[in-house]
C-alpha cells in the first residue's frame, strides 16, 4: 500500500513534465503517438486546437530531433543513443539523430563555484593558483572549465550540472512509464522491447552521471597504453576529483579534424588517420575494452602525431570468445559462407523470437554474393555492416548493447579517417588484429589450457558421479526418487486405457460364463446352466451398451 502511495504522488508530481513532453510530441506532429497511447486528455487543450494540417512525413525524422533537444538533457541523451540503434529505427531517423549536439548553454559560474567548494570542503583558493569562469566546453550534463594547480599544472575541471540528477531521474521514470504504456497499447512494438530499452538506456545514463566509472575507466585506458608512443591518456588529479568532478589533465593539440591544424604541426592528415584508427582497434580486438563514441571532438593530435582520446563516459566491452566470434563474421562474409556467417551471428547472440530461417538464410546469401570479389582489402566497411544491420531489422533480430557500440566505433573510425584520408582503408587496419585473434585460437599454449580445463571438468564429474548415483538409488530403495511427467492429454489417455482393460476384462468373464455353462449343461443340472447362460447374455448386453457409449 506504501508503494502505491509513493508510486502515485509520484506521478502526480511528474504530472508538468508529462505534460510538457506529451505537447511538445504534439506540436511537432507526433500526435499520432500521443492518440495511440490515449494520452490526449494530458496535452494542454490550446495545443490540440493550434494543430494544423499534418506534417509531411518525409521531415518526421528532423522533427523527432528537435523534440529531443526542445526536451533537454534526458531526451539529447536518448536521441543520442538512438542514433546508435540502425537495428530499430530506420536510417532516416539515426542519420537525423546523429547530428543531436551536445552544446548547450552553459550554467553560471557562481554555481560550478558552489558545486566545487561544497566538493572540495575548502576555499577554492587553497586548491588552484587560477580558475578560469568561463568554460572550455559545456555539454547538457556537465562543463568544462580550465585550472591551474599550485604546482604549475594546467587542469581541466569537468563539472556535473546542478540537480542535473534530479532532472534525469524524473525524465527516466517517465520514459519507462511510457515504455511500459507502448508495450500494452502498441503491439507492434513489443518486438522491439519498449521497456527493456528504457532500462538499458537508464543504466547506461546514470553510468555516464557518476564521474567515479569514468575516473576508472581513464585508469585502465592508461595501464593499457603505458610504454605506447603513439597514444596519450589524460592523468586524473585523484585529489580533486569526486562523483561531481573530474579534474584531468588539459589537453592541447588540434581536433582530429582540422586538416590545417594538422598540417600545421607537419603532420601528414593520412598518417593521422592511420594512427588513430590503430588505437582504437587496438583497444576493441586487443583490449576488448573501447572508446565508444570516437568522433572528431572527442580526438585530439598532438605534437609528434601522438592521439590522445578525450571523454571516456561511453566504453563498449568485449570478452575474448566475443571477439573471436567477430572474427568468424568477418571471415564467413569474406568467405562468402552463408552458414558461418548464421552461425556466427547465432553465437553472437544476434537472435530473434520469432524468425523465419529459410527467408534468413536468403537475405544473408543475397547480401554476401552481392559483392562478387569479397576481400578484406576491397570492403567497403560502413556499407557492408549497415546493410547485414538492415538484415537483422528487417528479421526482427536483436543486438546485445556492446555489439551496437563496436558496430559504431568502427563506423565513427571510417568516416572519421576518410574525411582525413579519401583513401583510407580501415580493412587494412583491421587484417592484423583479425589474423591475430584466428591465430591465437590454435595457439598451443590455449590449446593446451584447454584440455587442461576439459580434464579438471571431466575429473569433476568422474568424482561426482558415485556419489550421485549412490544417493540415487538409496532414494529409489526408500520410494523417494519419484519420476514426474507431464504430457500433455496424458491423464485423459491413461482413463481410456483404463476403459479398455476394463471392457477387455469383462469380455473374458462373459466368455468364461458362456463356456461354463456349455460345460455344465452337458453333465450337470441344467438349471444351473441355463442361469450361467442367462447372466452371460445380460452382460454382454451391458458390455455392448457400454461400448456404443465409448
Amino acid at each position: 500500500m506504501a508503494d502505491l502511495i509513493r508510486e502515485t504522488v509520484n506521478h502526480l508530481r511528474d504530472l508538468p513534465r508529462y505534460r510538457q513532453i506529451l505537447t511538445t510530441l504534439v506540436r511537432y506532429g507526433y500526435q499520432d503517438v500521443v492518440s495511440a497511447l490515449h494520452l490526449d486528455a494530458i496535452v494542454r487543450p490550446i495545443e490540440r486546437a493550434a494543430l494544423g494540417e499534418t506534417p509531411p512525413a518525409h521531415d518526421r525524422p528532423r522533427r523527432l530531433r528537435m523534440v529531443c533537444e526542445e526536451l533537454g538533457p534526458t531526451f539529447v541523451k536518448l536521441g543520442q543513443l538512438l542514433s546508435t540503434r540502425p537495428d530499430l529505427i530506420p536510417e532516416a531517423y539515426t542519420s537525423e539523430l546523429a547530428a543531436l549536439r551536445d552544446d548547450v548553454r552553459p550554467f553560471p559560474f557562481d554555481q560550478a563555484e558552489a558545486i566545487l567548494t561544497k566538493e572540495y570542503g575548502r576555499p577554492l583558493a587553497e586548491c588552484f593558483a587560477s580558475l578560469d569562469p568561463v568554460p572550455v566546453a559545456s555539454a547538457s550534463i556537465s562543463q568544462v572549465h580550465r585550472a591551474v594547480l599550485h604546482d604549475g599544472r594546467t587542469i581541466a575541471l569537468k563539472v556535473r550540472r546542478p540537480e542535473i540528477q534530479k532532472v534525469v531521474q524524473a525524465d527516466l521514470d517517465i520514459l519507462k512509464n511510457l515504455a511500459q504504456l507502448a508495450e500494452r497499447r502498441l503491439p507492434a512494438l513489443g518486438v522491439y522491447k519498449p521497456l527493456a530499452l528504457a532500462l538499458e538506456f537508464e543504466r547506461s545514463l546514470k553510468r555516464e552521471l557518476d564521474f567515479t566509472v569514468e575516473l576508472r575507466t581513464m585508469h585502465r585506458c592508461q595501464e593499457q597504453f603505458a610504454g605506447d608512443p603513439t597514444a596519450h591518456i589524460p592523468f586524473a588529479v585523484e585529489e580533486f576529483s569526486t562523483p561531481r568532478v573530474i579534474a584531468m589533465e588539459f589537453i592541447g593539440g588540434v581536433s582530429v579534424a582540422d586538416l590545417e591544424g594538422i598540417r600545421g604541426l607537419g603532420l601528414d592528415p593520412g598518417q593521422v588517420a592511420t594512427a588513430g584508427a590503430k588505437i582504437l582497434i587496438k583497444q576493441i580486438f586487443q583490449f576488448g575494452f573501447f572508446h565508444a563514441d570516437p568522433h572528431p571532438g572527442n580526438l585530439r593530435v598532438l605534437p609528434g602525431g601522438v592521439i590522445a582520446p578525450l571523454d571516456y563516459g561511453m566504453f563498449g566491452r568485449l570478452d575474448g570468445r566475443t571477439r573471436e566470434r567477430i572474427a568468424d563474421l568477418l571471415a564467413g562474409l569474406i568467405a562468402q559462407d552463408v552458414d558461418r556467417v548464421l552461425k556466427a551471428l547465432d553465437a553472437l547472440d544476434i537472435r530473434g523470437e520469432q524468425v523465419d530461417p529459410k527467408a534468413l538464410r536468403r537475405d544473408v546469401d543475397e547480401l554476401i554474393h552481392a559483392y562478387p570479389e569479397l576481400s578484406l582489402d576491397a570492403i567497403d566497411l560502413s556499407v557492408l555492416l549497415r546493410e547485414l544491420v538492415r538484415v537483422i531489422r528487417t528479421h526482427h533480430l536483436h543486438i546485445p548493447p556492446d555489439l551496437v557500440l563496436l558496430i559504431r566505433s568502427l563506423v565513427t573510425i571510417e568516416s572519421t579517417g576518410r574525411q582525413l584520408d579519401p583513401h583510407f582503408d580501415i580493412a587494412r587496419q583491421l587484417e592484423p588484429p583479425l589474423r591475430a585473434l584466428t591465430l591465437r585460437r590454435y595457439h598451443p599454449i590455449r590449446l593446451l589450457n584447454q584440455s587442461v580445463r576439459t580434464a579438471e571438468d571431466l575429473q569433476r564429474i568422474a568424482t561426482l558421479l558415485p556419489d550421485l548415483l549412490s544417493h540415487s538409488l538409496e532414494s529409489i530403495k526408500r520410494g523417494e526418487l519419484n519420476v514426474k511427467f507431464d504430457l500433455q492429454g496424458f491423464e485423459r489417455l491413461v482413463k481410456q486405457l483404463i476403459r479398455a482393460s476394463n471392457i477387455l476384462a469383462m469380455g473374458i468373464v462373459i466368455s468364461g460364463l458362456l463356456v461354463a455353462s456349455s460345460l455344465v449343461l452337458r453333465v450337470g443340472p441344467a438349471s444351473l446352466a441355463y442361469t450361467g447362460y442367462a447372466a452371460g447374455v445380460i452382460l454382454s448386453l451391458w458390455l455392448g451398451w457400454t461400448m456404443s457409449r465409448s
